[in-house]
This record gives structure tokens, sequence and C-alpha cells, in this order.
């Protein structure tokens, strides 16, 4: 593609990358064949968007990565492109993925979503809208975290989260809802009532009540095909 005044001279961008005109790319950033970023998409000094996937047994070309509007790739962040021509790797809209970062191969992230600090996302992880990772998390393949999730800084995630809960630790266990999450989402009140109910119901190994949309949201989850299982309940230990 041809170069623009938003386009530091330094980077180097594939001519078969598809950038809309307002994209912003940093110094020494590297942006493959196979890319598609939308409008108002950041790319950050350094990163490297749409490399190979890192899977020995690829041998394909024309797979592919998007990145969707007004989403913020910060220095240092690598994304690679998906295994597959059927389906690209993903980040949505919105997002803030920040400096040194690594997301996999067929990850497949939703809108909202945060990655913190030093992360990493192995291949085929799917985080849902509104979900936050915390710094210097690792996240097993195949994982689905939910929306509105948390997950702790540091943590180990090996197994699924939760929509609308918190999980943390190696390995990472749901320690309880996602509360400042959920506030700043305005889920109060019965609500946030019925969450709580149906996040006690599930730690005691017992079915949640169909009582709101969220909770039927969380129940679907539960419900979906996991390649992973559901990551336990912590429970403190007492002396």
């Amino acid at each position: 593609m041809t170069q623009s005044p938003r386009i530091h001279p330094t980077a180097v961008v594939s001519d078969e990358a598809d950038v809309a005109d307002d994209v912003q790319v940093g110094p020494y950033a590297v942006i493959h064949a196979g890319v598609r970023l939308a409008s108002g998409v950041r790319v950050d000094a350094h990163a490297v968007i749409g490399g190979d996937p890192q899977v020995l047994s690829f041998s394909l070309g024309g797979t592919c990565l998007e990145i969707g509007r007004n989403t913020a790739v910060r220095e240092g962040a690598i994304i690679h492109r998906s295994t597959t021509p059927a389906r690209p790797t993903r980040i949505g809209a919105d997002c803030l993925i920040m400096g040194q970062t690594h997301i996999s191969h067929d990850c497949w992230v939703g809108d909202s979503v945060v990655v913190c600090q030093q992360s990493a996302l192995a291949g085929h992880v799917t985080v849902a809208d509104h979900a936050v990772i915390g710094g210097m998390t690792g996240v097993h393949q195949h994982v689905r975290i939910g929306s509105r999730a948390m997950v702790g800084a540091m943590a180990k995630v090996t197994r699924d989260v939760l929509p609308f809960c918190a999980v943390d630790g190696n390995p990472a266990t749901h320690r309880a809802l996602n509360v400042i999450g959920l506030r700043r989402a305005g889920i109060r009140g019965d609500e946030y009532a019925a969450l709580r109910a149906a996040f006690h119901r599930l730690r005691a190994g017992e079915e949640p009540d169909d009582s709101t949309e969220l909770v039927g949201t969380l129940k679907k989850f539960v419900a979906e095909r996991s390649l992973r299982g559901i990551s336990s309940f912590y429970r403190e230990v007492r002396a």
C-alpha cells in the first residue's frame, strides 16, 4: 500500500494488507500480508501484526487476521494470523491490546476487550466482549473466557472462565463475581443479586434458576461445548 503521513517511514506495511486510510502505524511496526485493519486502528512502535502462526505443521498461505475499529495495539505486541483460510484470527472493535502481549493463531477476541501488559493467549482462545485479561497472564489453548469476566494478573488459565466472574491464581480458580466490571456496566440491584445467587449455586454444584437474561447467558456458557472444562471454584482452606 502507499505510505501516508499516518504510517511512520520506518514501519513495514505489506502491499497485500488491507489498511483503512486513517489507521496509525508507529515506528518499526510490521504489518504482514493477510491483515485487515479497520478504521481508527492504532498500531504502536515495534508491534508485529499478522505474522505466520507459530505451528510446526503450518504450510498454508492465504490465512488472515482482522482487527476491528478503534482498537489500539500497543508497543511490541505480536498478533498472528490463523492456521486456516476458513476463519481468521480476530480482534474486535474498541479493544486495548497492551504492550508486549502475544495473541496467537486462531484466537477470537470480542469487542471492548482489554489484554494487559505481557499477557499471552495461546492458539484458539476465545475471549468474549468486555472481558479483561490481567497483566502477565497465560491462557492455555482452546480456553473460553466469558463476557465481562476478569482474569487476575499473573494467573495461569487452563480452563474456561465464566461470564461476569473473576478468576485468579495458578491454576486460575473462580473467586467471585467481577464486581467492579459489573458495577461499571450498570449491573446492580436485582440483576446483580440474581447473578450472585447463580454464582453461589454453581459453586455448590447446583443449576442456577432462569431468573434473568444475564443468568441465562451464564447458563448457556456452561451448557456449551468446552474442550477444557470450566475452571474450578476457589475454596478457602481454614486452619
